[in-house]
């Protein structure tokens, strides 16, 4: 089911489904309708790629659970969950891997409300991409939070989990070992709606951490309407967790049954 769910994922999403969308056109193309679709397909393309299109859907994710500045101004907590966000293996032209921009936010901001409060910190995401092997992932983000200063036996890996479902799931084992039930759970800002669903559901008590913030002020520019990479991969994301919204809430009422 999991590979199935990425073959799914990858068809349904940016810029499969478009070009899935466009071949339906050519080989359709002597439909009355077919000239109709390719004009639609057209103006999503350039409309969904643009700044002021993907801004407003992601502003509604990341503004969700506001940043916890001073953790320590609340109700006490036995830890701190961190989930990963991917990595750059060593290959071709890199000599060393390292982890993602996502990755490292997380991390950092992990690294910032352990040394407030020095509460363990569980590193939760392994391995994703089935067809590829194992290249030490969740042992990469580990080291990361070594090197900076967090106590090597505060950095505690969960490197079995290949989505955030898993992970709420591997966590909620490890929690219960060490009789832990309120804690402080990192992840992105985008990605903190569906995670704290999931880990309500799973393992409570969260409480959201967020980090990773991406949206400054909205400010008009001329250039904004058109098209951009930028653009077109903060839709990618965004789309990405809004699908990860609607399969998470299955699966988690399904989970409490």
């Amino acid at each position: 089911m999991f590979i199935l769910k990425q073959f799914l994922k990858a068809a349904v999403l940016p810029p499969v489904c478009w070009i899935l969308l466009l071949a339906m056109v050519v080989i359709l193309w002597n439909r009355r309708w077919a000239r109709k679709v390719l004009l639609a397909a057209l103006v999503m393309i350039v409309l969904l790629h643009s700044s002021y299109a993907q801004y407003y859907p992601r502003y509604y994710l990341e503004s969700r659970y506001p940043p916890l500045v001073d953790p320590g101004g609340g109700e006490p907590y036995d830890g701190i969950i961190v989930l990963t966000g991917g990595m750059s293996p060593a290959s071709g032209l890199k000599p060393f891997p390292t982890i993602s921009e996502a990755t490292f936010r997380r991390l950092d901001e992990a690294w910032r409300i352990y040394r407030i409060s020095h509460k363990p910190i569980i590193v939760s995401g392994g391995h994703v991409d089935p067809f590829t092997p194992d290249r030490d992932e969740n042992k990469i983000a580990c080291d990361f939070l070594r090197l900076w200063g967090v106590a090597p036996e505060d950095v505690i890996p969960e490197p079995g989990s290949r989505d955030t479902f898993e992970s709420a799931v591997a966590v909620k084992k490890i929690l219960d070992s060490k009789h832990w039930r309120r804690y402080l759970l990192v992840t992105s800002a985008v990605h903190m709606p569906r995670s704290m669903l999931v880990f309500r559901a799973v393992a409570p008590e969260p409480v959201a951490a967020p980090g990773d913030f991406t949206l400054g002020a909205s400010r008009f520019s001329p250039l904004g309407i058109f098209p951009s990479e930028e653009a077109a991969g903060a839709m990618y994301l965004t789309v990405h967790e809004y699908l990860g919204l609607a399969d998470y809430t299955w699966r988690s009422r399904r989970y409490r049954r």
